[in-house]
């Protein structure tokens, strides 16, 4: 991972001059992520305002901005930031790390104005003449406005969510970086952070889509990480990773109308195949049943009716074929049990610590429904 240490410059900055990220990577899962704010509106009052109002009612701000009201602003944990590319007469500072705190800096300085709060004079300047880190504006990237953040929130002060880790991922990868090294450099391992790139891109792919492009938001992001914990739905859905995106439109095309809710598309009342994103995890079990899925893709098929005849037809082999094995064990003669080799009898004390178990999960279960 490249060092920004030596590309980070501290100073005293006024708070008025320092601007909130309205691209800011936390938004990305509540509102539509495709959308981002040119960089020369930042500057606009009702984009700082909206940016405010997101991380107020979302990253638990009132909190915070109490404690500092109470302790003071500490610049141990320093704001980082970046040089403003739009116009102004007065330099401006982008916000990198530390959105939350400006926030509540702002919001601390504008209650004192309009009577809500009463601060001291020291307070104020406290509040108001920040020092913060700059990141060199010639050596700013998407990586590093990503990176210094994501390094702190991947798992740790307010944790990122799996479409902002997959975002990141991607960007590191995209810079050159291997898929190990790119895991590594943010503290995840190269299993999850791959299934996290497929599904950052499996949800741009769904983006792209010309019927269900509008639909694609970091929230149905859950659904692909579920078809990417299951090999059989990643192999129905033909996934590349040359490609970056799934090579089976008819199936595609099919799963992403099962993931819409039916009043998200006008006139349609059919049923929601998949309400939730654990819904895919049921899919799994009937994806390669076709008569299962014969009643799965009717018009008034759900999960339920699908999985239930999956179970009649497991149970339709399942009691023949216990009944056979009980019957091969009860003809065994004392010559045939007197001769059973070490293989036979590891099969024999395996079927019954299956059955045991079998028994005994079944009387949880019945436990659990009383």
């Amino acid at each position: 991972m490249p060092s920004y240490i030596d590309k980070l410059t501290p100073k005293v900055v006024n708070i008025e001059n320092v601007l909130l990220d309205p691209n800011n990577p936390r938004f990305a899962e509540l509102d539509n992520a495709f959308r981002e704010v040119p960089e020369a509106r930042f500057n606009e009052p009702k984009i700082q305002s909206k940016s405010m109002d997101i991380l107020k009612k979302n990253f638990d701000v009132e909190e915070l901005r109490d404690t500092i009201k109470e302790l003071g602003f500490l610049p141990m944990d320093r704001i980082v930031v970046r040089e403003w590319k739009g116009d102004s007469t007065e330099k401006k500072y982008v916000v990198i790390e530390g959105n939350r705190r400006v926030t509540a800096l702002k919001w601390l300085l504008e209650r004192n104005e309009t009577g809500l709060e009463t601060l001291s004079p020291e307070q104020i300047t406290n509040f108001t003449n920040i020092e913060v880190l700059i990141l060199e504006s010639a050596n700013v990237s998407e990586m590093a406005s990503l990176i210094l953040p994501g390094l702190r929130h991947i798992s740790g002060i307010k944790q990122w969510g799996p479409y902002q880790k997959g975002r990141l991922i991607n960007v590191l990868r995209e810079a050159g970086k291997e898929p190990k090294e790119a895991a590594q450099s943010v503290g995840l391992g190269a299993v999850e952070a791959n299934r996290l790139w497929r599904c950052f891109w499996a949800l741009h792919q769904m983006h792209d889509d010309e019927e269900y492009g509008e639909y694609a938001e970091p929230k149905k992001f859950s659904y692909f990480e579920e078809i990417f914990k299951n090999p059989k739905l990643r192999d129905w859905l033909d996934w590349n990773d040359t490609h970056k995106r799934f090579l089976n439109d008819s199936n595609l095309n099919e799963f992403y109308g099962w993931m819409i809710k039916a009043d998200e598309e006008e006139g349609e009342t059919a049923i929601h195949k998949l309400p939730e994103a654990k819904s895919v995890r049921q899919l799994a079990k009937i994806i390669d049943n076709p008569d299962a899925m014969r009643i799965f893709r009717s018009a008034n098929g759900d999960l339920s009716a699908a999985l239930s005849k999956v179970e009649a037809q497991q149970k339709q082999v399942f009691q023949p074929t216990l009944i056979e094995a009980e019957a091969t064990l009860a003809n065994l003669s004392p010559d045939n049990l007197r001769t059973l080799s070490e293989e036979d009898l590891e099969i024999i004390n395996a079927l019954s610590k299956r059955i045991a178990q079998v028994l005994e999960d079944r009387l949880n279960l019945l436990k659990t429904n009383e």
